[in-house]
């Protein structure tokens, strides 16, 4: 089905963190636990109920279910129309035959089939477009290449960990960025990660996503700016407390201390471009010490070493 660009532009413009959520909790489901057989896609029945509860959300009576029903469909249909076009910035090689693998991807993720609705007196034809109970999805063929096989699967588990942490408040919300933000770096920078010399801005972290409660940026320009201090001192322990990063550097250090730090006046361009130094915890270490392993090793020329 045709879909107009503009209606693709808005919906992109909607989006906020809790897709990113949902993306990434969908394309878990569609990773297969064992080796494909050839010419075969992995497919999976998504219970879009499954999906609120993944991201967080908590309805609190049946409109507001239906509601978020028609959010995570919107957003399922949206992915399966929409192309990402993207390649790994460094080559990637078969560990057993050493041959350079393609990692070049303009596909969009998924495709859709057969769905579950609830029953009602006289299904019409024209019903199509509402929320079903389930959804059958199976994964393209290019996206299954780079995220089902083990040399080119590059994922964290970072959804289990951050899709649990309330985003309705602006402190969960920005707990949910940060770490998705933090994911980003620790992922494409494993070994800087664990030795504590990546240091990405605030800027970095804050801006990369944008919250469920509204954008960072935006709300930096409000007259309640200075509670951003509070908010982001508080989005970090909540990821201490679920061992998402560790208990040093920035997450340390006390909200009251943060604030006491800043001028009264135009501090927020300065706050925004500070470095931090932000570790990871125990809940997800050990991943990236594999994501470390399985980088390639850095080359270095021979003018290089006969320098050293």
């Amino acid at each position: 089905m045709g879909v107009p660009v503009d209606a693709l532009e808005s919906a992109t413009l909607r989006c906020d963190a809790d897709d990113d959520f949902m993306l990434l909790y969908i394309s878990r489901l569609l990773t297969p636990a064992q080796p494909l057989a050839p010419g075969t896609l992995p497919y999976a029945t998504v219970q879009l109920d499954d999906v609120i509860k993944a991201i967080g959300w908590y309805p609190q009576n049946t409109r507001q279910r239906g509601d978020m029903r028609e959010r995570v469909w919107q957003f399922i249909k949206f992915v399966s129309r929409a192309h990402i076009v993207g390649q790994r910035t460094y080559k990637q090689r078969d560990s057993l035959t050493g041959e350079e693998l393609d990692t070049y991807m303009d596909s969009p993720p998924w495709m859709l089939g057969g769905r579950q609705r609830e029953e009602v007196p006289q299904p019409s034809l024209f019903d199509d477009d509402k929320a079903p109970l389930s959804i059958e999805i199976t994964a393209t063929p290019m996206w299954t290449r780079l995220t089902a096989l083990p040399d080119t699967a590059q994922f964290l588990p970072l959804g289990e960990v951050l899709g649990i942490i309330p985003g309705g408040k602006p402190a969960g919300a920005w707990a949910r960025v940060i770490g998705l933000a933090l994911s980003n770096f620790w992922r494409r920078h494993p070994r800087e990660s664990m030795s504590g010399t990546l240091k990405p801005t605030r800027r970095e972290l804050l801006e990369r996503y944008t919250p469920a409660t509204g954008s960072v940026i935006e709300f930096l320009s409000s007259p309640n700016a200075s509670r951003a201090v509070q908010y982001w001192a508080g989005a970090l322990r909540i990821l201490v407390e679920c061992d998402f990063v560790a208990d040093t550097g920035e997450a340390a250090i006390p909200y009251e201390q943060q604030r006491d730090t800043l001028p009264l006046r135009g501090w927020q361009e300065d706050w925004l471009n500070g470095c931090v130094e932000l570790q990871p915890g125990t809940a997800i270490i050990e991943v990236i010490k594999e994501r470390a392993k399985a980088l390639p090793i850095p080359t270095v020329s021979t003018r290089r070493k006969r320098k050293l």
